[in-house]
Protein backbone atom coordinates (compact mmCIF):
# COMPACT_ATOMS: atom_id res chain seq x y z
CA UNK A 1 0.00 0.00 0.00
CA UNK A 2 1.26 3.22 -0.96
CA UNK A 3 1.65 6.29 1.37
CA UNK A 4 0.03 9.78 0.77
CA UNK A 5 2.47 12.11 1.06
CA UNK A 6 1.46 15.92 1.97
CA UNK A 7 3.66 18.42 0.07
CA UNK A 8 3.49 22.14 0.77
CA UNK A 9 2.94 22.66 -3.02
CA UNK A 10 -0.60 20.66 -2.46
CA UNK A 11 -1.46 22.71 0.76
CA UNK A 12 -0.63 26.18 -1.31
CA UNK A 13 -2.54 24.56 -4.45
CA UNK A 14 -5.10 23.59 -2.38
CA UNK A 15 -5.67 27.08 -0.14
CA UNK A 16 -5.63 28.94 -3.62
CA UNK A 17 -8.38 26.79 -4.75
CA UNK A 18 -10.31 27.55 -1.35
CA UNK A 19 -9.46 30.63 -1.48
CA UNK A 20 -11.35 30.74 -5.03
CA UNK A 21 -14.25 29.04 -4.69
CA UNK A 22 -17.73 30.61 -4.24
CA UNK A 23 -20.22 28.71 -1.70
CA UNK A 24 -24.06 28.22 -1.79
CA UNK A 25 -26.48 30.75 -3.03
CA UNK A 26 -26.22 28.85 -6.40
CA UNK A 27 -23.12 30.07 -7.70
CA UNK A 28 -20.68 27.91 -8.48
CA UNK A 29 -18.06 29.85 -10.63
CA UNK A 30 -14.96 31.23 -9.88
CA UNK A 31 -16.05 35.03 -8.41
CA UNK A 32 -13.58 37.89 -9.14
CA UNK A 33 -11.34 38.26 -6.45
CA UNK A 34 -11.80 41.22 -3.59
CA UNK A 35 -10.00 43.81 -3.11
CA UNK A 36 -7.32 43.60 -0.59
CA UNK A 37 -7.45 45.48 2.34
CA UNK A 38 -5.23 49.34 2.69
CA UNK A 39 -1.74 49.32 3.75
CA UNK A 40 0.08 46.43 5.46
CA UNK A 41 3.42 45.52 6.75
CA UNK A 42 5.99 47.21 4.32
CA UNK A 43 9.05 44.44 4.07
CA UNK A 44 11.30 47.14 2.30
CA UNK A 45 10.72 50.66 0.78
CA UNK A 46 8.00 50.48 -1.52
CA UNK A 47 7.04 46.66 -0.88
CA UNK A 48 3.88 46.09 1.01
CA UNK A 49 2.21 42.88 1.86
CA UNK A 50 -1.16 44.18 2.50
CA UNK A 51 -1.44 42.13 5.62
CA UNK A 52 -1.53 42.93 9.21
CA UNK A 53 0.14 40.80 12.55
CA UNK A 54 -2.97 41.10 14.95
CA UNK A 55 -2.26 40.10 18.62
CA UNK A 56 -1.19 41.29 22.12
CA UNK A 57 1.70 45.05 21.00
CA UNK A 58 3.90 43.46 23.40
CA UNK A 59 4.98 39.92 21.67
CA UNK A 60 7.30 39.55 19.34
CA UNK A 61 8.12 36.23 17.30
CA UNK A 62 10.96 34.80 17.87
CA UNK A 63 12.51 33.93 14.64
CA UNK A 64 11.85 36.43 12.12
CA UNK A 65 11.61 39.30 15.04
CA UNK A 66 8.51 40.48 13.55
CA UNK A 67 6.12 42.53 16.35
CA UNK A 68 2.23 41.80 16.58
CA UNK A 69 0.43 44.98 15.94
CA UNK A 70 -2.00 45.35 18.56
CA UNK A 71 -5.71 43.59 19.24
CA UNK A 72 -7.80 46.09 17.42
CA UNK A 73 -5.84 45.82 13.56
CA UNK A 74 -7.89 43.88 10.57
CA UNK A 75 -6.97 39.94 11.26
CA UNK A 76 -8.01 39.26 7.62
CA UNK A 77 -6.61 40.34 4.32
CA UNK A 78 -9.93 41.24 2.54
CA UNK A 79 -11.18 44.76 2.14
CA UNK A 80 -15.30 45.08 2.80
CA UNK A 81 -15.20 41.91 4.06
CA UNK A 82 -18.08 40.76 6.70
CA UNK A 83 -17.39 37.62 8.59
CA UNK A 84 -15.84 35.13 10.39
CA UNK A 85 -11.77 35.03 10.88
CA UNK A 86 -9.40 32.65 12.86
CA UNK A 87 -5.94 33.53 13.56
CA UNK A 88 -3.14 30.99 14.88
CA UNK A 89 0.65 31.79 14.91
CA UNK A 90 2.89 28.74 15.44
CA UNK A 91 6.34 28.79 17.02
CA UNK A 92 8.76 26.17 17.03
CA UNK A 93 11.53 23.78 15.55
CA UNK A 94 10.42 21.31 12.94
CA UNK A 95 13.26 18.24 11.91
CA UNK A 96 13.78 17.34 8.15
CA UNK A 97 14.07 13.75 6.57
CA UNK A 98 18.10 14.07 6.89
CA UNK A 99 18.00 15.36 10.47
CA UNK A 100 18.39 18.94 10.26
CA UNK A 101 16.56 21.37 12.29
CA UNK A 102 15.13 24.34 11.41
CA UNK A 103 13.52 27.67 13.00
CA UNK A 104 9.59 27.34 12.43
CA UNK A 105 6.91 30.17 12.72
CA UNK A 106 3.37 30.12 10.63
CA UNK A 107 0.69 32.54 10.12
CA UNK A 108 -2.22 30.94 9.34
CA UNK A 109 -5.73 32.60 9.03
CA UNK A 110 -9.01 31.46 7.28
CA UNK A 111 -12.00 33.78 6.79
CA UNK A 112 -15.53 32.88 5.92
CA UNK A 113 -18.25 35.87 5.16
CA UNK A 114 -19.99 38.57 2.38
CA UNK A 115 -17.12 41.09 0.54
CA UNK A 116 -17.57 43.27 -2.06
CA UNK A 117 -15.40 41.59 -4.88
CA UNK A 118 -13.74 43.99 -7.25
CA UNK A 119 -16.66 44.62 -9.74
CA UNK A 120 -18.75 45.95 -6.66
CA UNK A 121 -20.90 42.78 -6.28
CA UNK A 122 -21.43 41.32 -3.03
CA UNK A 123 -20.36 37.64 -2.88
CA UNK A 124 -20.06 35.09 -0.44
CA UNK A 125 -16.68 33.38 0.21
CA UNK A 126 -14.27 30.97 2.25
CA UNK A 127 -10.56 31.87 1.90
CA UNK A 128 -7.60 30.59 3.67
CA UNK A 129 -3.67 32.55 4.16
CA UNK A 130 -0.85 30.27 4.59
Amino acid sequence: MRQATLTRRAVVQGAAGAAAWSHGHGDHRLPVPPEPILGGIELAPGQVIHVWGPGPADVTLPFSGGPLQGLDVEPTTIRDFDGFAAVAFHVGRARGDDGTEYDLETDVRAFQGTYIDRTGRRRFGTFGFI
